[in-house]
């Protein structure tokens, strides 16, 4: 595998751990949250290959060339978006911004003696929220957990662990006037205007909706346990809201209760479990309840059909059986006997 490729992955698996807090909330997901993850990749104190991707809610926007340093971008729109605001001046220093950003990780690997290779991250970004308000996130870590985090009342780079390189990185940048006036413009300015181009232009992909489709089944859990699931699947957006109701009512969160993560699929919609342990024969009906924003104010409904044969539906199949049985066999006998009074000696009639 390529180094570069090799690093994408880095990108991806840190971006579901280290940058997992700044997920989008379940349902109300009318927020556009715009996310730039770079990860720089230090493999010796002469080297750095850089990955970067630009998110948007849950869409790729642009993506960053390991090898020359360009974008490429995922969607056309996007470079309708990318010529409004004062992003072209910022693409036009963007090379020269990363080289100062990288000697900056250098110094600060080399000061504290790390040992490489070592890993940055950059996770910074903003939501705009319905309302019109908007907040603004950047925060810097390595090898997957943060270090530094910039709280903008303050203005100023916040040290989110004790260790030598978390407190270098703080002070350093503190110590830093003109990037932290380039975060603020960057963060508050540059980036809800940045996003407000991209919703623009690209509202069709970023409205798309795919109603999702539901199914109930159920498999042994154990001796004296059922476990009920429900596969949710072929929705978008990402956001949805999945619970299990018995007889009518909300089951409340607990052990008998999981749900998996929220899990892609190749037509880019999504997919989710969700598991419910039950006993078989605790008399309760269960159905499996699904909103989603596609489905509008509606809602998907998918009860659980519960298949096991009870003595008393034995009884009554039995005694359905048993009657069909005699009334074919009088049936037969009728039909048998009316035969042989026609086929009787009509002399024997006379006698």
């Amino acid at each position: 595998m390529r180094l570069h490729c090799l690093l994408f992955v880095l990108l991806l698996l840190l971006h579901r751990t280290w940058a997992e807090t700044e997920a989008p909330s379940p349902l109300p997901a009318e927020s556009k949250l715009f996310q730039l993850l770079q990860t720089f990749l230090l493999p010796s104190a002469n080297s750095t290959k850089v990955a970067g991707v630009a998110v948007l809610t849950d869409m790729f926007v642009y993506m960053l060339d390991p090898d020359t340093w360009n974008l490429r971008i995922c969607y056309p729109w996007v470079h309708q978006a990318m010529a409004e605001g004062d992003l072209v001046k910022l693409m036009s220093s963007f090379k020269l911004a990363m080289r100062n950003v990288i000697r900056f990780m250098h110094e600060m690997a080399i000061q504290v003696q790390a040992e490489y290779p070592v890993v940055f991250q950059v996770h910074t970004g903003c939501e705009l929220h319905p309302n019109g308000t908007s907040r603004a996130f950047a925060k810097i870590g390595e090898g997957g957990r943060d270090l530094v985090e910039y709280e903008a009342r303050r203005r100023y780079w916040a040290v989110q662990q004790s260790t030598l390189l978390a407190k270098l990185v703080g002070h350093s940048l503190n110590e830093m006037m003109a990037v932290t006036e380039m975060v603020e413009h960057l963060l508050y300015k540059t980036c809800p205007s940045h996003v407000r181009a991209l919703c623009r232009y690209g509202k069709a992909d970023l409205e798309r909706q795919e109603p999702p489709t539901a199914t109930v089944f159920a498999r042994k859990a154990g001796p004296a346990q059922l476990l009920l699931v429900c596969r949710i699947t072929g929705f978008y957006p990402r956001p949805i809201s999945v619970a299990w109701l018995r007889d009518g009512h909300e089951v409340p969160p607990g052990p008998a209760l999981n749900t998996s993560a929220v899990l892609p699929n190749a037509d880019f919609t999504y997919q989710v479990y969700s598991g419910l342990t039950v006993a078989p024969h605790d008399g309760h009906s269960y159905a499996c309840h699904v909103r989603h924003r596609s489905l509008g104010t509606r809602s998907l409904l998918i009860p659980w059909e519960n298949r096991i044969v009870t003595p008393a539906v034995i009884i009554v199949i039995v005694v359905l059986v048993l009657a069909v049985a005699i009334a074919i066999g009088a049936a037969w006998w009728w039909k048998y006997r009316k035969g042989a009074m026609s086929r009787q000696d009509p002399r024997e009639s006379l006698i």
